[in-house]
């Protein structure tokens, strides 16, 4: 073979490298996009324009929709059909019991003031020694504890009590047993509550967790993880330290 021939073989060879790496590339970023996609499809825009303090009750109920729901619900948005408003009070009944307007008061009001955090504060409060303690509680719970101590001294799983307070009054007012006036006080007030104890979105969901696996009575971090994915989307996008406000609630 002559050295030009050689070097037009060369040329050929360099020419489909080329070809394929740029092949590569573009099918990596159509890639990158189809799963962005995918991710914000969990997330679809609100059918309606939001007030600031709105969206922030949004975002702070969010973490408790883990992957029961297909799609992140609006829980101040009315719905739409039956079916829909069937599914609501079908997890309503599994997570909290009967439908009812009572229920959901005394539930909502119980996370509010009490909830599963009463366990940490008397965890914390009692000088009890550790034979004591396991006659209360599991190991497991022991060790939850421990580390809720440790992380949030102050807070212990209070985020837990207050995001499933939002739960409680947004399933109400999305079944039709609770008004949305009464609802979305009783979300403000866990909202300020939230932003008085935790300092971002990533403190309050990791006491959330914490209160997540001691009601579980495992290390269960799918809620974590999903509200991982909904951090890329528009849901987390209100900040922080937003001013709450009742103006913005949407009521007379």
């Amino acid at each position: 073979m002559s050295s030009a021939a050689a070097v037009v073989g060369i040329i050929i060879v360099v020419v489909i490298l080329l070809v394929f790496m740029v092949s590569c590339v573009a099918l990596i970023s159509i890639w990158a996009k189809q799963m962005e996609t995918m991710v914000g499809k969990d997330a679809p825009e609100s059918k309606r324009t939001l007030t600031p303090t709105q969206k922030f009750i949004l975002a702070a109920s969010s973490p408790t929709i883990g992957n029961n729901y297909k799609c992140v619900i609006d829980i101040w948005e009315t719905r739409d059909s039956e079916e829909e408003v069937s599914q609501v009070k079908k997890l309503f009944e599994w997570g909290w019991g009967e439908f009812t307007y009572e229920n959901a008061k005394n539930m909502a009001e119980d996370c509010l003031n009490r909830g599963y955090n009463v366990k940490y504060m008397e965890y914390c409060s009692t000088e009890a020694p550790l034979q004591e303690l396991t006659s209360k509680y599991t190991d497991f719970e022991i060790q939850l504890l421990k580390e809720m101590k440790q992380k949030y001294p102050k807070q212990g799983m209070l985020a837990w009590d207050l995001v499933r307070a939002l739960s409680v009054v947004g399933g109400a007012y999305m079944g039709g047993i609770m008004g949305y006036e009464e609802a979305v006080k009783i979300a403000f007030r866990a909202c300020k509550l939230l932003q008085e104890n935790f300092s971002s979105w990533d403190d309050m969901v990791g006491s959330y967790t914490l209160g997540y696996q001691f009601w579980r009575g495992e290390r269960k971090t799918d809620r974590l993880e999903y509200y991982k994915k909904l951090k890329k989307t528009w849901i987390y996008k209100i900040p922080w330290n937003t001013i709450l406000k009742e103006s913005e609630l949407g009521i007379s």
